[in-house]
């Protein structure tokens, strides 16, 4: 078994993501931070098609709990790609408070 990991760090997008009404209409800056583990038996994991599938859910679904994004962001990338292994990640809103970065994070192992 040869395991790797795939850092992707300072992913930004503008995204529709809260239960609040104004975060439902107005895009909001995320950073999104992620490492994951996979097994490379018999080819790579392209982190361009983990990058895309991570920000189009993102754009697209327009989910209302952060804890919900990541859910449904692991079970996509799982489904995608069974040769990874393990996903640590994070989405931080950063315009949320002056003082302090407010990150929500999974570490799920398959």
């Amino acid at each position: 078994m040869n395991l790797f990991n795939i850092n992707i760090k300072d992913l930004t997008l503008e995204v529709i993501i809260g239960v609040l009404e104004h975060e439902r209409k107005r895009r909001q800056r995320v950073i999104i931070n992620a490492t994951i583990e996979y097994d490379m038996k018999e080819h790579f994991l392209d982190y361009t098609q983990v990058v895309e599938v991570v920000a189009n859910l993102l754009e697209y679904k327009m989910y209302d709990t952060l804890e919900n994004a990541l859910e449904g962001i692991c079970r996509a990338l799982k489904l995608d790609f069974p040769e990874i292994k393990g996903i640590k990640m994070g989405i931080a809103k950063p315009e949320i408070y002056k003082n302090c970065l407010i990150e929500v994070e999974v570490l799920k192992k398959y």
